[in-house]
Formats: structure tokens, sequence, C-alpha cells
């Protein structure tokens, strides 16, 4: 089958998002020669010349409001019970001539279109968590809903992480359980493939970096809980304990709040905002790090903590829904806003014989979960969906053409 791969092109800037996908696209990348399909890259934004071409969706203003106009007269057309006029978006025609017989969303954007397609769930935290700012405000949780509403009871396999996923999914939504295709989050190609620089702690000393320290990298969203990464640095000064908190990712609008509240906490001196940081920098903060603390409020999975894993940094983390599913024993888990529980299982890992143990168990669990092992299961996906998909011809007949 031809398959259309469809992804926004995010930048470094946006963490977790740009490394999934990268780490997916490689992985398909190396794939692709040994399958019987042929992808063709679609992005909304951005490409990266000499990895692989990419097929841009336009996103002016114009096109915006093309698409618009089209959705609005397909909402008419469909309540009085038909389609007369067969418009068809940019992304809609180029499918056609490109041949595409399946439609493959990577993430959770998606343009209109009538081929089959997987689907791509990352999280519902509008529907679990819905007074996040995030997700609530400026119209982002109707966006988010309608955009799940529209794509997920339609789509021909809906890609979840884990059972935990699985459960929210069918929760809010019309999902039939054979409809959805768990695929654990891959650990980070970059993760797996880091050499092991000894030079890297004159970063800590460019950066002003006191050890021992608590390392956190997540963008300031709210959900992210910054605020309980400080509640227990002031916990462990005042059992004489003095950690430093580092905390790395861009901003979205809660830096200040974070700066304000180290300032409240009488911690200000102890907490080290970097803000974004280049994947060497990334690296041996990891490496130098007491532990990853990672407090996200949003599962049910994440990078960091399979990134921690990789590369030899022990793991505290917020015991959200998915937690256990992606961690298992080779984590910590704390209630995520319990400061005292979170101080505990810092001190835990004063134990080194612990600290090893959970490091080797981390170090299995990132090397199991990979890029590699994500593609393979769309893959078998596509095997599977591609002797159903022969039933009908495979690019569009002159009949439909006809209707339009």
């Amino acid at each position: 089958m031809r398959v259309a791969l469809v992804y926004p092109g995010i930048p470094p800037e946006e963490g977790g998002g740009y490394t999934f996908l990268d780490t997916v696209v490689e992985a398909l990348r190396d794939a692709e020669p040994a399958t019987r399909h042929h992808f063709v890259h679609y992005t909304l934004f951005g490409t990266r010349p000499g990895v692989y071409e990419t097929k841009r969706i336009p996103s002016g203003r114009v096109h915006r409001f093309r698409n618009r106009a089209i959705r609005l007269l397909r909402a008419v057309q469909d309540f009085l019970g038909m389609r007369r006029w067969g418009i068809r978006t940019w992304f809609e025609r180029s499918l056609e001539e490109e041949g595409i017989d399946l439609v493959w969303f990577a993430t959770s954007y998606a343009e209109e279109c009538d081929l089959p397609f997987i689907f791509t769930v990352l999280d519902l935290a509008h529907v679990e968590q819905p007074w996040y700012p995030e997700v609530s405000r400026d119209g982002e949780w109707e966006r988010r809903q309608h955009r799940y509403s529209r794509f997920l009871s339609k789509a021909s396999t809906v890609i979840v992480p884990n059972e935990a996923g699985e459960r929210s999914v069918k929760r809010h939504f019309p999902v039939r359980g054979d409809r959805i295709l768990r695929l654990p989050h891959p650990t980070p190609t970059f993760a797996l493939r880091a050499g092991n620089d000894p030079g890297s702690r004159g970063l800590l000393e460019r950066h002003r970096i006191e050890e021992p320290y608590l390392f956190y990298p997540a963008q300031f969203w709210a959900h992210k809980n910054h605020y309980t990464l400080l509640e227990t640095i002031a916990e462990l000064e005042r059992r004489d304990r003095r950690f430093t908190a580092v905390c790395v990712g861009s901003d979205r609008g809660q830096r200040h709040h974070v700066h304000d509240a180290a300032r409240r906490l009488s911690i200000a001196d102890r907490v080290n905002v970097l803000g974004f940081v280049q994947t060497d920098e990334l690296i041996a903060l990891y490496r130098h790090a007491h532990a990853l603390v990672f407090l996200s409020l949003f599962g049910p999975e994440n990078l960091p903590p399979l990134e921690a894993f990789a590369l030899g940094c022990p793991v505290v983390a917020a015991d959200v829904p998915g937690a256990r599913e992606q961690m298992g024993n080779a984590a910590l888990l704390v209630p995520a806003t319990d400061a005292v529980g979170v101080a505990d299982a810092v001190e835990r890992l004063d134990d080194q014989e612990l600290r090893t143990e959970l490091c080797e168990r981390g170090r299995r669990q990132a090397e199991e979960r990979t890029g590699a092992g994500y593609v393979e299961g769309v893959l078998e996906f596509l095997e599977g969906f591609d002797r159903i998909r022969r039933s009908w011809p495979l690019h569009r007949t002159s009949s439909l053409r006809g209707r339009e």
C-alpha cells in the first residue's frame, strides 16, 4: 500500500513531541526498505532536508479560510443528508494524486480525508483533567473535543500507549476494543545512542549548578506540577538536606509563576531554570543528577522517564494513571502532589544498592521500548489491513470522480 504519514513538523523546542516524532520517523526510514509499503510524508511545518522528503501542507491564511469554508459546506450538506458538490481540500487532492491508500496520523494532528486512517491518541487530558488552563482556555477544550470526536469514531485503528490510554478512550468515545492498537512510547533514539562523555561535568560549572540536584526536564505548563518539586526542595531543606532543582524546557506561560513560588518558599537560590537546552547538555544533566523527579499530572505515558532509564539516571515519578504500566518496578512512584513523599523517595536513593538496581531495571526497560518496535507494531497492522483494503480499487475510480 501507499501510506501517507502525517505529522505537524514540531521544532526541537517543543520537547517531547519533537523527540517522539523524530524517533518514530527515523525508525520508519530504517524499516521501510524491507516492507511492501511506500510512505509519503506530509508535514504542516518544516522539513528535514537530507533525511527524508516531505510534502508540506499549506497553512497560510487563504488555505485555512478555504478549509473552514469546505468544512462548513460539508456540515450543511450532511445536515441535509447529501453531499452533492465534491469540493476537496489541498490535502485530499494531494492524497489522490499520490495514489494514497491509507493515512497514518502520527500525532493527534489530523486533516479531513475520506480514506482509511490511523489516528494516534497521546493523551485525553482535556476530558480527564479539564481544569488546567492549557487544555481549557481560549477554546482549546472545544478544539480538542471536536477533533477527537470527529476522528476517533471513524479511524480504522486508534493507537494508544497502554491499557490506561485504552480505558480513557473507551470511557469518553465510542471506540471498540478491537479497533485499538496499544503501542508503548519508544525510548528516544538519542538517549539509547548516547556515548559516555567524561568532560560533561563542565556543563554544571558553566551553569553554576550545585550538586546534588534533582532534574526536571519539562516545558513550563501548569500540569507539569513544578510547584511540588519546589516544595520537595524546601522539605529536604527542613531535613538539613541541601538539594538543587534544575529545570529545563521552553516557557509556556508558567516560568514566572515558578520563580515567584521559589521566592515564597525561600529557596530561590536552590532553583536553576535553564530553559531549552541542546541534546548534549540534556544528556549531561541526566547523567549527573541525583534523580529525575518527574511530577507531570498528565499521562498515560511520558518520554523523560525513558530517557533517564537509558542514561542511567534513577527516577522518582508521579503515580498517575499509566505510570505503573510504563515504568513498572524501575522507578519510585509517589503521589503527584505529596512533597513529603517525594522527599522520602529522593532520600531512599542515597542507598547505592537501590540506585544500581533501579538503573539496571530502567536500562532494560529502555532497551525494550524502541522506535523500531513501535514502527513494527504499525507495520503489522498494515499487513492485516492490506488484506481488507484489496476489497475495493486501490485508487479513486472514474465513477467517484464523476460525482465531483
